[in-house]
C-alpha cells in the first residue's frame, strides 16, 4: 500500500467554491423564474379560452335539435307534467341548471366548467355528476346537485349570459353575432369601478396581476378574445334612454329585461307571470 499519497488530491469543494456555485444557481433562478411564471400564466390563459369556447360550442351543438335555440332549463322542465309540453318555467333558468342540462346531454364534461386559473375556494369541479338522475317520467332532466353559487358552492367558474329578458330572446340562440358576448371569465360586481368594490373582487386574481381585471370572452360566432376591461371595443352598444352607450358586459345596462349583454352567475330565479327576480352572485 502506498502510504505517501498526497491528501490534497482527494479534497472536496471549499466553502468559497460552494458559495460561488450557489450564487450562480440563485442568479439563474432569478433570471428563469419570471419567464417560467409567465409561461405558466400564458398556458392557463390559453386553456381557459379553449374551455369557454368549448362551452359555447356545446350550446351550438344542442341548438341543432332545438331550432337554433341554446339549451334552456325552463324549456326542459316546463310547467305541467307532460314532457315537452307546457309553458316555459322561467324559475328553472339559473346557471347551475343550465350547465347541468348541458352535461346531462353530453355537450361537455363538468370539469371544463372550472377555470384552470380559479382563485375562489367556493368554486370546485364536480367530480361525481349523476348521469342516472335524468328521469323523464318524473320530470327530472338534470342533476340538481350541480350548483352555481359563488357565495356558497359553485361548480361553475364563468360568467354566463343571463337567461331572461329581451337579451335572452334576442341572443340566446345561434345568431352568429360576432359583436355579442355570451360566456367569459366572470367579472367585478355590476362592472363597478369604484375602489371599494373593484379592488376587493377576487376576479382580479384570475388573470393579470391582481390589480386589474383581465379575461377571455367568447362571442356568439364562437370566436374568443382576451379583454382588459368591461366594455370591449368590439361589442355592440347598449341602448339606454334612446342613446347608444358602451355596453358593460357585467352590468344590466338596459335593466333586468334589457337587450344588452350581461354575463354573471345566477344561483336561482323567483317570481311568475311577467315578473322574475334573478338571484345574482358575485365575488
Amino acid at each position: 500500500m502506498n502510504q505517501n499519497r498526497n491528501p490534497r488530491t482527494s479534497k472536496g469543494f471549499t466553502l468559497i467554491e460552494l458559495l460561488v456555485v450557489m450564487g450562480i444557481i440563485a442568479l439563474l433562478l432569478a433570471i428563469l423564474l419570471p419567464a417560467l411564471n409567465k409561461a405558466r400564466a400564458t398556458t392557463r390563459r390559453v386553456k381557459d379560452q379553449t374551455q369557454i369556447q368549448q362551452l359555447h360550442k356545446g350550446f351550438l351543438v344542442l341548438s341543432l335539435d332545438n331550432n337554433g335555440a341554446f339549451p334552456t332549463p325552463g324549456l326542459k322542465n316546463r310547467f305541467g307534467t307532460v314532457p315537452g309540453r307546457g309553458a316555459e318555467d322561467q324559475t328553472k333558468n339559473d346557471h347551475g341548471a343550465l350547465y347541468s342540462v348541458c352535461v346531462m346531454e353530453n355537450a361537455f364534461d363538468p370539469q371544463i366548467l372550472v377555470s384552470p386559473s380559479e382563485v375562489s375556494p367556493n368554486v370546485l369541479s364536480m367530480a361525481n355528476y349523476n348521469y342516472q338522475a335524468k328521469n323523464v317520467a318524473q320530470d327530472i332532466w338534470w342533476d340538481a346537485n350541480l350548483k352555481a353559487d359563488l357565495t356558497a358552492l359553485s361548480h361553475v367558474s364563468y360568467g354566463t349570459h343571463l337567461l331572461g329578458g329581451t337579451r335572452k330572446a334576442r341572443e340566446w340562440k345561434d345568431t352568429k353575432n360576432s359583436r355579442y358576448a355570451v360566456v367569459g371569465n366572470r367579472g367585478v360586481q355590476n362592472g363597478d369601478l369604484t375602489d371599494a368594490i373593484y379592488n376587493a373582487s377576487r376576479t382580479l386574481g384570475i388573470h393579470g396581476n391582481d390589480k386589474s381585471w383581465e379575461g377571455g370572452i367568447v362571442w356568439n360566432d364562437n370566436h374568443v378574445t382576451y379583454e382588459e376591461g368591461f366594455t370591449p371595443v368590439s361589442h355592440q352598444p347598449a341602448r339606454v334612454n334612446n342613446a347608444n352607450i358602451d355596453d358593460n358586459i357585467f352590468k344590466a345596462d338596459e335593466g333586468d329585461t334589457g337587450g344588452d349583454a350581461f354575463l354573471t352567475v345566477c344561483r336561482g330565479v323567483t317570481g311568475g307571470g311577467t315578473s322574475y327576480t334573478y338571484n345574482i352572485t358575485w365575488d
